[in-house]
């Protein structure tokens, strides 16, 4: 068989991959359009990345990429991006350290790719799935990301588009560190220890996505640390340790959301400033959330319209939708729990629930939390809710960081969303 970096010197055009392997490592060097045939594969030698892409308008399409190498200040990938307008559509990518490197992109596009990490390594010894460096106006679709250290990775890379993606079973879903005014749209993070970790970053538009079953005490569905105007709406934030992490977020918008099966539902810390937090339902998590009683740092109420805090909480007598007294939402005991994991056991406990209501009715902790002014009495419809994937399943066969308190808590107060939205015109 012709070595294929030969090939690549023989055709300058058009190189068509026949089923089998094919040794690498390939460099494309001027512009190639890569077609492989059904069963093609690209296998590394085990050291250094397996392709490396270095011509502007480059495509690569259909093929299987795998083994690359293991030294992480070298970046070795299945596939090195280092041009511009390049395409890689529908690719397997397998036994590699980092999957896709994206290194100083304009306009390149990654659609269909399907990656997965050696599975039973530890986390100090895996890449991310995709990482964006310096990279602009990059769109990546329809990938699927597994057992890597975090699914998408983005570093000083702005105005991109990231929709349809699933990411499962990595650390961070996607973890983002000084780039801006990018949009992440009808995602899908499961089963991580966080869905999105957003830092250092501005202009962010977070839409549609789904932040689920993101396991452990202190696990997180999306985590917004000193981020500037971010906008967050129609997500699905459910069954996560902490479903919202907001500290030292500025202007930001918090509309549409469905934050339920939590243990927490949301984390509003008093370093923020002028975040409108309204039109959501948050309910059916053990705590609603702690934090947020500065009304400079957030509005729960915002002309006329707070959220949905769950059924049972009041009466709308007048019939505008908005509950006739206000609901505190935050808790002590959840302040509590927060710092002595070691209540949160008894915190589920039917004497807990009692005192929780006690203190709801006659306060003697004095908590500044937050305080919706204006709650609504039905719930938004976020069009997400169709595409919540299920817990997923341990060996032991128990839903994976998920209480049974918490699960049936869930089920009901989703079953209780469903027929109001059914009971609507």
């Amino acid at each position: 068989m012709i070595p294929v970096l030969l090939l690549a010197t023989l055709v300058a055009d058009t190189l068509r991959l026949g089923s089998g392997v094919h040794p690498g490592p390939l460099v494309l060097e001027r512009r190639t359009v890569l077609l492989a045939e059904p069963g093609a594969v690209l296998r590394g030698a085990g050291t250094g990345t397996v392709l490396e892409i270095r011509a502007a308008g480059s495509v690569v399409r259909g093929l299987t990429i795998e083994r690359s190498g293991r030294d992480p200040d070298r970046y070795d990938a299945g596939v090195l991006v280092a041009a511009d307008s390049v395409l890689l559509d529908n690719l397997v990518i397998r036994d590699v350290l980092f999957g896709v490197y994206v290194k100083q992109s304009r306009g390149s596009v990654l659609r269909g790719l399907d990656i997965a990490g050696p599975r039973g390594l530890p986390e100090s010894k895996r890449g991310d799935g995709i990482t964006f460096y310096a990279a602009r106006g990059v769109l990546a679709e329809r990938n699927r990301i597994s057992s890597m250290r975090d699914g998408m990775y983005f570093s000083y890379s702005d105005s991109l588009t990231v929709r349809d993606n699933r990411v499962t079973q990595v650390r961070f879903g996607l973890h983002y560190m000084f780039s801006h005014n990018n949009r992440f749209e009808r995602n899908v993070f499961s089963d991580n220890a966080a869905g999105a970790v957003i830092m250092f970053s501005r202009g962010l538009v977070v839409s549609d996505n789904v932040f689920a079953w993101n396991a452990g005490a202190r696990s997180y569905g999306l985590v917004l640390q000193q981020a500037t105007d971010p906008t967050v709406t129609g997500n699905l934030l459910v069954g996560n340790g902490i479903g919202v992490f907001f500290d030292n977020v500025i202007r930001g918008t918090f509309t549409d959301n469905l934050v339920a099966g939590n243990w927490l539902g949301l984390q509003l810390f008093s370093n923020s400033e002028s975040n409108r937090i309204t039109g959501n339902a948050i309910f059916a998590n053990t705590f609603a959330a702690t934090g947020g009683g500065d009304s400079a740092a957030y509005r729960l109420c915002v002309s006329g319209r707070g959220n949905y805090w769950g059924a049972g909480d009041g009466y709308d007598l007048a019939g505008d939708g908005v509950l006739d007294r206000p609901h505190a939402a935050s808790s002590p005991l959840a302040e509590l729990a927060l710092t002595r994991e070691g209540l949160r056991l008894w915190l589920n406990s039917p004497a807990a629930k009692t005192l929780a209501w006690a203190e709801r009715t006659f306060p003697v902790f004095s908590v500044n939390g937050a305080t919706d002014a204006c709650p609504l009495a039905a719930p938004p419809q976020p069009v997400m809710l169709t595409r919540l994937p299920p817990a997923p399943v341990s060996d032991s066969g128990n839903r994976a960081g998920q209480s049974a308190a918490a699960g049936i808590t869930l089920l009901f107060g989703l079953a209780f969303f469903v027929s109001q939205r059914k009971r609507r015109p």
